[in-house]
């Protein structure tokens, strides 16, 4: 007997048809009816990361999950945060042991997806399930362009941003994720959400606030000199952050301290000391170093902005 195959013989055990016909018994037997979603399309169905039970053959349990997860990374094009739950499970479950123990040249010829994408997308994917549990189904490359700013800060504060810019825009392109991130600047390790989705807001609306004088004889408003001094397209005449903002003051404070401990970092650190260090204990010399490179390397890009040009 199908799946829908219909049993005749209860059909006639249950009385008389019709709309309301067979009354409680239809009823009950409507309710015996469980429907599951595909296998692969719901982030529930895909089991949470664990540790490996063995390192010998897969179990029962590990082949079910494996299945599971192969049908969460199949759905990457559609719901890119179930794919990388699948992904980060096989990894951290060595599900992939079997069939072959590298799991990025596994990934790669089962899927084609790269080293450098897969990491990214375990890494994003619990954003990703946020949003979409706030109603929104953001592309891949929307929560990659959040990439620094969850850096500087974390998942909730992207989240925010993300969520607003989605509430308050009648479109949102990866172009304007970029644009809004970028306005934002350095953002310190410990900013509230609800200051920078008041910050969102503010610079996603300061286009349509060009004063009236600014209209020319045909009643369009000129908009070509927008952007050209501020991140937020406001006029020279006016400071990008109002002196009622918190979080202007304390970026400020930050830059100080910022600037007194680079001067002196670099008082006391040099190429001698470097090469120095690297000879008698290159195991932990140069970790450091790259690590401090890294470091020079965010404070960099954080801080190549436009800046106002000298008058």
């Amino acid at each position: 007997m199908g799946l829908f195959d219909v049993d005749e013989e209860a059909q006639q055990g249950q009385g008389a048809g019709g709309l309301f016909g067979g009354g409680l018994a239809a009823a009950a037997g409507a309710a015996s009816v469980v429907v599951k979603p595909l296998p692969g399309t719901s982030l529930a169905l895909i089991p949470a990361p664990y540790q490996p039970h063995s390192e010998d053959e897969l179990s029962d349990q590990e082949r079910a999950d494996l299945e599971a997860c192969k049908a969460g990374v199949d759905n990457l094009r559609n719901a890119f945060w179930i794919a990388g739950k699948s992904f980060e499970t096989m990894s951290v479950a060595k599900l992939h042991r079997e069939e072959n123990p590298n799991y990025a040249a596994w990934v790669w010829d089962t899927w084609e997806v790269s080293e450098s994408q897969l990491y990214r997308l375990i890494d994003e994917w619990r954003v990703g399930e946020a949003l979409a549990n706030l109603g929104h189904k953001p592309p891949e490359s929307h929560v990659r362009a959040m990439t620094e700013l969850r850096r500087q800060t974390n998942d909730k504060v992207a989240i925010t941003v993300y969520d607003t810019i989605a509430r308050c825009s009648p479109r949102v392109t990866g172009e304007l994720v970029e644009k809004v991130v970028g306005d934002l600047g350095f953002l310190p390790k410990d900013a509230k959400p609800a200051d920078v989705g008041r910050r969102v807001r503010e610079l996603l609306e300061a286009p349509e606030k060009k004063p009236d004088a600014d209209e020319k004889n045909d009643g369009v408003p000129d908009i070509s000199s927008l952007g050209d001094d501020s991140p937020n397209g406001e006029s020279s005449q006016k400071p990008s952050n109002s002196k009622a903002d918190p979080l202007a003051t304390k970026d400020i404070e930050r830059l100080q301290n910022t600037l007194v401990s680079l001067q002196e970092a670099a008082k006391k650190v040099n190429k001698s000391a470097a090469r120095r260090a690297v000879e008698a204990q290159p195991d932990i010399a140069v970790p450091l170093i790259q690590e401090i490179g890294s470091l020079l390397q965010q404070i960099d890009r954080a801080v190549a902005i436009r800046l106002p040009k000298a008058e």
